[in-house]
């Protein structure tokens, strides 16, 4: 929801009593479907259950790239992907509207999947949009495979133990996110910056 005295703050909230997936319950990066997705993603808890409860997972796209076999980093440099907010991550979102009853367009967007930040290069993918690269491969399905699961392997990862008023900021473009189901109480105050 939106904070009517701070637009820019959207209150994302879990009561004890939601039923379904977490909202984010899969790895993405936010608003990747979208022309020019936030540079920067911060997050305030406000309210949390136990500590280790409510994790956010985050997943290192510098090394996943790092890691990537060298005959990949060619090829994937040359491609771009399709991104859609009706992607594989959206049935979080079609449980809010089922709540909440708002409704909004399917957003499209297409991106490098390899982006250099300052000199550093990161996997710039979220599997939680992704629908497809933009042109069609032979055997496509096998490379998507292999990125969507090469992209949050488990040495890449960080999960993140909520305290209350605890703020984590990071870099959309390299890093990949995710809520961990729980049961309980949370709220969670989040600004993107362009």
């Amino acid at each position: 929801g939106l904070n009517k005295k701070y637009p820019k703050i959207t209150v994302v909230q879990r009561k004890a009593s939601d039923k379904g997936p977490s909202f984010g319950e899969q790895f993405h990066t936010d608003s990747i479907y979208t022309k020019k997705p936030p540079k920067f993603t911060m997050l305030l808890s406000k309210l949390v259950p136990k500590k280790g409860k409510a994790n956010t997972e985050f997943c290192s796209q510098y090394l996943a790239y790092k890691y990537l076999p060298a005959s990949f980093k060619k090829k994937l440099k040359k491609y771009k992907g399709n991104y859609s907010s009706e992607g594989p991550i959206s049935i979080t979102t079609q449980e809010r509207v089922k709540e909440k009853g708002k409704i909004n367009k399917e957003l499209k967007s297409r991106h490098n999947i390899i982006k250099n930040i300052n000199t550093k290069y990161t996997i710039y993918c979220s599997p939680g949009h992704f629908v497809g690269f933009s042109f069609k491969l032979k055997r496509e399905k096998k490379l998507e495979n292999f990125l969507l699961t090469h992209q949050i392997r488990k040495k890449f990862q960080f999960s993140l133990e909520w305290e209350k008023n605890q703020l984590a900021i990071w870099d959309n473009r390299s890093m990949l996110h995710q809520a961990t189901p729980f049961k309980g109480n949370r709220i969670m105050h989040r600004i993107t910056i362009q």
